[in-house]
This record gives structure tokens, C-alpha cells and sequence, in this order.
């Protein structure tokens, strides 16, 4: 007994026969080549770039902001500005930087209290030996101040008050 199928199932049905059966027409390209016709048309540009970039421009504090100051024909950024502006003196920039970290060691000393409080969970005991060490080298820092040559005085200045880092 042969398996081969009638005639009629061979032959590919006709957009018309397609209609009555389901009322969708699907069109099938050729070869290879009408599917990469179809791949290019969909593509919006012919070179897409595969790599993606940001803005760093802004890095560094700005805050994504233009702002500077424009001196003749050069334009200083805000952070040259500041620096530009920042006190002369050595006994000034020596004031402020000992009202900073004085008032970080305040805010050290009443968060050691309070770490005192909890001293009987897991882990605090390692957490107040942290908040000592902090404190340790704030207090040092501020011994070193008081004889530190003026360079010395304004890069601490610029790291602590421009580029706004933490001291330790």
C-alpha cells in the first residue's frame, strides 16, 4: 500500500482558498535572501552604534550643572572657582577646618552613646571598636592642624569643603 498523499494536498493553497478557511493571508518570502530584504528594511539606521557612552563632563560634584566663571577668554570650572576664592591665610583655613572636624567628633561622641545603649546585640562591640578608631584618628588630625604647613592646610581645604569628601 503506497502512502502518498492526493494531488490536491500538494499543491500550495491560494490566497482565496486561505480567505475562506481562516481569512488570514500569510506571505512567505522566497529564499534567503527576501528574509535579509525584510532584516534591512526593518532596520532604522544602517550603522548602529554598539556601544553606549555617558556624559562624564559633569563628574566630580557639579551636579550636572554648566556653572563657571569666565575670565577673559578662559572659563574656570566651579570647582576652580572655589578653589579661586578659598581664605589666604593659613590661620583661617586652620579655623575652619577645626570647626569641621570638631563638630564631627561631637556627632562621633553622641553616636558612640547611643552605640553604648545597645552594647548587648551582636556586632556592636566591633561597631564601637570602629567609632573609637574614627574617633582616634579625627582627634589626631586635628593635633596635626595645628602644625601643618599652609599646602598642607589647603589641599585638607579643598578635599573637605569643594570636593566635599569625608575626612576618614
Amino acid at each position: 500500500m503506497s502512502l502518498t498523499p492526493p494531488s490536491n494536498e500538494r499543491e500550495t493553497p491560494t490566497p482565496h482558498a486561505a480567505d475562506k478557511k481562516t481569512g488570514l493571508v500569510v506571505l512567505q518570502p522566497n529564499k534567503l535572501e527576501g528574509i535579509l530584504q525584510e532584516i534591512n528594511s526593518l532596520s532604522i539606521d544602517a550603522k548602529v552604534s554598539e556601544r553606549s557612552s555617558e556624559d562624564r563632563s559633569t563628574d566630580m560634584g557639579t551636579a550636572g550643572t554648566t556653572a563657571g566663571v569666565q575670565t577673559g577668554n578662559k572659563r574656570l570650572s566651579a570647582r576652580e572657582a572655589a578653589i579661586a576664592a578659598m581664605p589666604a591665610e593659613a590661620r583661617v583655613l586652620r579655623q575652619e577646618l577645626e570647626k569641621h572636624i570638631s563638630l564631627e567628633v561631637k556627632s562621633l561622641q553622641k553616636e558612640i552613646r547611643l552605640a553604648a545603649k545597645r552594647v548587648t546585640k551582636p556586632g556592636a562591640a566591633y561597631r564601637m571598636n570602629l567609632l573609637y578608631a574614627r574617633l582616634r584618628r579625627l582627634e589626631g588630625l586635628l593635633r596635626q592642624i595645628l602644625e601643618a604647613s599652609y599646602d598642607t592646610l589647603k589641599r585638607l581645604f579643598v578635599r573637605i569643603f569643594i570636593d566635599q569628601q569625608k575626612i576618614t
